[in-house]
């Protein structure tokens, strides 16, 4: 019996490129699950531990539905910036070109301002920072098409309900949204 293979679920020749360099084979379970729904850009709400390969189960598709626009197409939000960071850095990893704009609290403005006007597609932050972000008009979301909330159930925990509804009021209706 064969192995299910990221090929087979979709995945583009550049990102299985950035795959085989980095060492991954075959898909993860939650990989294997969501992948092909997340390229066709199916909502999603998935539970699964950590250490189960749940960033590149969002963070494929996520990429490879990219257009070459620069401006923010895609919003990550995790209830940590610690998160948030290792979130872009595994992005940053499969395609070390691609603008990614590490939106989180603690740290300076003047880089997140700079991405944010360099145009990074993709955007990874917390909620205050995102939140505080949208209300200043630095952050333009009208062509995110898709949100992933990564550890969604830690951020309601932290109490972070209301920024999470303010961020995703402020969206695009029509968008994909990913839940993890």
């Amino acid at each position: 019996m064969s192995e299910l293979t990221f090929a087979a679920l979709g995945c583009s020749e550049a990102l299985l490129a950035a795959l085989a360099k980095r060492g991954f084979e075959t898909p993860m379970p939650v990989q294997a699950q969501t992948i092909k729904p997340g390229l066709e850009g199916r909502d999603l709400l998935v539970q699964s531990r950590t250490g189960s390969g749940k960033t590149l189960a969002f963070g494929l598709p996520l990429l490879q539905r990219l257009s070459d626009e620069r401006h923010p197409q895609a919003l990550i939000l995790a209830p940590t910036r610690e998160l948030a960071q290792q979130v872009g850095a595994e992005l940053h990893s499969l395609v070390p070109k691609l603008p990614i704009a590490s939106l989180v609290g603690g740290v300076s403005y003047t880089p997140q301002l700079r991405a944010l006007a360099m145009g990074a597609p993709v955007i990874v932050g917390t909620p205050g920072r995102v939140l505080d972000l949208l209300r200043r008009g630095t952050l333009d979301a009208r062509n995110v098409a898709t949100v992933v909330l990564d550890e969604a159930d830690r951020m309601l925990d932290m109490g972070f309900e209301r920024d999470m509804n303010e961020v995703l009021d402020a969206l695009p209706r029509a968008r994909q949204s990913v839940f993890f």
